[in-house]
């Protein structure tokens, strides 16, 4: 095994430790991956269901800048506002405002009302900072979401940054799969691109990111979060 497995479930990989082995750092996605997001949507409608419209046509707006890299971090939220305020029939100034005042805080509350990380995480996240793991020591890790406030939101699900760090679309003007934010995540965290694992629950974005970016994927779901608590934490989760 070269270490460097194709998107897929973790299971498909064939892998045991060996598949971590080398890690220079670990780049984790937030929604989906640190915590379950089941039913995230639903509640976001129920919370304001007037909203309803507007949150569609954000999710839309999202797909249809999957990819996109605009060099500039105004470039890309202007596009992105402008894109959106065409579909909501309203002017960017209001998409923006909408985006930034209500849609995101009103995120945020609910993750902190319903939602917690998924079991073992704070443990992960302590255990690659202090070295304490089962993967030959300290390993710099980050979280890289394509929605903003990402600190804000670790910790309305539990999770106490600590040494990691966050970063979200405005701090790049690029969303995934673009690779240009997932090379400079490595490169901020000292780590070259075929030593990086990113973490994800979406091939479609975080897997053809890693592949962009020449990095090593990791697919999350329950069953594979639980193995990947295995490895890094083995004394605690062995069978």
């Amino acid at each position: 095994m070269n270490g460097r497995p194709a998107a897929g479930p973790i299971g498909e990989y064939g892998g045991g430790p060996d598949f971590l082995r080398g890690l220079g750092a670990i780049i984790f996605d937030l929604d989906g991956t640190l915590y379950d997001q089941k039913g995230i949507a639903r509640r976001l409608v129920l919370a304001r269901p007037l909203d309803a419209f507007l949150m569609r046509a954000e999710r839309q707006t999202r797909k249809q800048f999957a990819g996109r890299s605009y060099g500039t971090v105004e470039a890309y939220f202007q596009a992105f506002f402008e894109e959106l305020s065409k579909q909501i029939r309203r002017s960017a100034s209001f998409a923006r405002t909408w985006y930034f005042e209500t849609y995101m805080p009103l995120m945020t509350g609910i993750l902190a009302k319903h939602y917690r990380a998924r079991p073992g995480a704070a443990e992960v996240f302590a255990a690659l900072a202090s070295g304490a793991n089962g993967l030959g020591g300290k390993i710099p890790f980050a979280v890289y979401s394509d929605y903003p406030m990402a600190a804000a939101r670790l910790e309305a699900i539990g999770l106490d940054r600590g040494s990691c760090r966050v970063y979200g679309p405005q701090d790049f003007g690029a969303q995934k799969p673009a690779a240009a934010p997932f090379l400079r995540i490595a490169g901020d965290l000292g780590s070259a691109p075929q030593d990086t694992l990113v973490a994800g629950d979406r091939d479609d974005t975080d897997g053809a990111g890693a592949a962009a970016a020449g990095m090593r994927y990791f697919s999350i779901s329950a069953p594979a979060w639980e193995r990947f608590c295995s490895w890094v934490l083995p004394r605690k989760h062995a069978h």
